[in-house]
């Protein structure tokens, strides 16, 4: 057996062994990561779909883009692709997304990874001060693992958005609300996730964020982050989180509706680039 076969089972034996790891909470967006995951309270763009789908209700006609190598490793890629179209008549929004990640060597696809959303947003209450959103997310999951087929799983994200006086967002978040499982005989739960908090705008233009994100079984995450928009083109962004602790920054640029977001995630792994384009139309 040659190095590159025995390199290639190797990996497939890790992988396979530990399948609660698949669908984990890779945080496609460049804004959320680089403002240290804390997000929910927000989630007012098309990456909303991932993370608080009652936050789509403000996204509008949205088109998003990311990519990323997790934790700087070519072999480990991430991308996705998410659009929000809004609704005639107070319909609401509904998005479409799609999460990729792969894991390939030496030109093999070992592993594959597809998230397939679709999602709903509406406004449950509103007057002059205040609003609720409400919204849901279904979640089709495709694992393949080469040389072992694929495996089909089935979730349910739910989410919702409160806005007070207009400075203040309060999110919650619960996702894979139905306990879904993959693997042999469904024997690998996916992880079920729970996540709140606040957002508090002092200023136009300045978001503060602070929430906490907790994985059923697993400890609670703090996440904290600022958004700063310095001109019409430009906003900065910088973020930190625990479990473990790492900082974030980042940027995005704007230009005709076009906009190109850049996070920097550090981790005890190793650095990741987060690298994102998006349109409104």
């Amino acid at each position: 057996m040659n190095t590159r076969n025995f390199i290639v089972i190797f990996l497939m034996f890790i992988f396979t062994v530990s399948l609660s790891a698949v669908f984990d909470d890779y945080e496609p967006s460049p804004r959320a990561r680089a403002m240290g995951g804390a997000f929910y309270s927000n989630s007012d763009d098309a990456n909303g779909i991932f993370y608080n789908p009652a936050g789509l209700n403000k996204a509008g006609n949205n088109l998003m883009i990311g990519y990323t190598k997790i934790f700087s490793n070519d072999f480990q890629i991430l991308n996705t692709v998410a659009l929000s179209m809004e609704l005639p008549k107070k319909f609401g929004t509904i998005c479409i997304g799609l999460q990729s990640m792969d894991v390939d060597f030496q030109d093999v696809n070992l592993m594959s990874e597809k998230l397939y959303a679709l999602a709903h947003s509406f406004t449950l209450l509103k007057d002059v001060h205040s609003e609720i959103d409400i919204g849901y997310t279904f979640n089709m999951y495709h694992l393949s693992i080469n040389s072992f087929g694929d495996q089909p799983a089935f979730g349910i994200n739910i989410g919702a958005l409160a806005v007070l006086h207009q400075r203040t967002r309060i999110g919650f978040a619960v996702s894979n609300l139905n306990n879904p499982k993959v693997g042999e005989d469904s024997s690998h739960e996916l992880p079920q996730k729970m996540a709140m908090g606040i957002s508090y705008l002092p200023y136009t233009d300045v978001i503060t964020s602070l929430e906490l994100k907790k994985t059923l079984g697993g400890e609670t995450e703090i996440h904290a982050g600022t958004e700063v928009k310095i001109i019409n083109m430009l906003a900065l962004r910088f973020g930190v989180r625990s479990q473990p602790t790492s900082y974030s920054m980042g940027a995005e640029f704007n230009l005709y509706n076009i906009s190109i977001n850049y996070a920097y995630n550090t981790h005890t792994i190793d650095v990741t680039h987060h690298f994102g384009v998006g349109y409104k139309f």
